[in-house]
């Protein structure tokens, strides 16, 4: 890709588009690419910095509101990237509403800057409102064609917006005419996956990412979360024991002991004891997950997060740590809506690991309508319907086995 093959209404994406693709394809930008001007060297220290907010962790908020205090001011002040630029600081500065509609103004004005489109799609994912993309969707569907250098990209971005808008079916179709135009498109194959976990298409799903492998097994920034998609198929197909050998295969691929990735793990061995709650193999892995996790107790920002935590501290029976969890969550940086949904799932899990099936019950469904607001994908928030599930049953096998005992 080159500058004579992007237009006006790129915006952001025209200052460097060579680093384009390795920014949207997740896979980290090489340090073989040098920046040749001013321009590129701010644009640089943006895309790099962007990848760590994404991980809604205080410390990396307040690194890139200081790469963002640091840049080239008369840089950041040009048309391409002034808008962009404030809607970074308005994130960092916890004021989201002002945040989005700077991404807004600015993909109004360059309908076909698909670097920008990314970026407003994972502050929407991170503030739990994905569908909110939609509009601006349609305002590039007016502007954007096959042709142009990153179409791939906008069309995995596309169809991850439709999947999360309740879309499966039409999200599907994106996504896989996305790997038509590139094959390696991650973010295209992991829109792909949603859209058939979203359909309960299980066979598909596990036969699609066997297929195409080879396109997203050495993608260090997404293969561990595409591997949980392939686990999650084999444990919805009953292939229980393939699902576990594909959970260890995925874990293998973790940067190191203490590389915060471990979400996946969390979501894959919570449904397994579930289903399985008899089953103690992974006792020592619960254990090991609840000490990785417990960095992150006042340090997230992500009620997503904490959630993934406090299963991690209920499976490993220290419900202690839940309270610890729920002590240090004031709700600084997040809505009100999303600080009393977040509290009252955290009580629920704490009722969970007591035993207290019937509370722990009320609070989720009490809280259901407002799951969403927690952040996360449709499928990754499952984990808070199997467990309203769990509860139900393991409150009518208490209620039988206590009238049994009256009887």
């Amino acid at each position: 890709m080159n500058a004579a093959s992007l237009s006006a209404t790129d915006g952001a994406s025209t200052l460097w588009p060579e680093i384009n693709s390795h920014f949207l394809s997740l896979k980290g930008i090489p340090d073989s690419l040098q920046a040749q001007s001013r321009s590129q060297a701010v644009y640089r220290q943006l895309l790099t910095g962007f990848d760590a907010i994404t991980s809604c962790e205080l410390k990396d908020l307040y690194k890139f509101t200081l790469c963002l205090q640091q840049l080239d001011q008369e840089e950041i002040s040009r048309p391409e990237l002034r808008t962009l630029v404030a809607a970074f600081q308005h994130w960092v500065s916890f004021d989201y509403a002002a945040a989005r509609r700077q991404f807004r103004l600015h993909l109004r004005q360059y309908p076909t800057d698909v670097v920008a489109l990314f970026c407003a799609h994972m502050f929407d994912f991170c503030a739990s409102q994905t569908p909110e993309l939609l509009p601006d969707l349609a305002l590039f569907d007016e502007h954007i064609d096959p042709g142009h250098p990153l179409y791939s990209y906008y069309l995995g971005i596309k169809a991850f917006a439709y999947v999360e808008a309740g879309r499966a079916q039409p999200a599907l179709k994106l996504g896989l005419e996305s790997l038509r135009h590139c094959p390696d498109n991650i973010y295209g194959i992991h829109a792909v996956a949603h859209a058939l976990h979203e359909q309960e298409c299980w066979a598909e799903l596990c036969l699609f990412l066997e297929q195409c492998r080879e396109q997203w097994i050495d993608n260090a920034g997404m293969r561990m979360h595409v591997y949980w998609h392939l686990a999650i198929g084999y444990e919805r197909s009953e292939q229980t024991e393939l699902a576990v050998r594909t959970f260890h295969e995925m874990y293998a691929l973790k940067d190191s002991l203490f590389a915060k990735q471990d979400l996946d793990a969390v979501a894959f061995l919570w449904r397994h004891r579930l289903r399985h709650p008899d089953d103690r193999r992974f006792d020592a892995e619960w254990n090991r997950l609840a000490g990785l996790w417990s960095g992150s107790i006042g340090s997230s920002m992500s009620y997503f997060h904490r959630l993934h935590a406090a299963l991690a501290f209920a499976a490993s029976e220290q419900p202690f740590l839940i309270e610890k969890l729920i002590a240090e969550s004031d709700g600084f940086g997040l809505g009100a809506d999303t600080h009393q949904t977040g509290i009252a799932v955290l009580r629920a899990i704490l009722d969970f690991a007591h035993g207290r099936y019937g509370a722990c019950l009320e609070r989720l469904l009490e809280q259901q309508p407002r799951w969403n607001v927690l952040g996360g994908s449709r499928a990754q928030r499952e984990l808070l319907p199997l467990t309203l599930r769990a509860c139900e049953q393991r409150r009518a096998a208490a209620c039988a086995m206590d009238d049994a005992v009256h009887a």
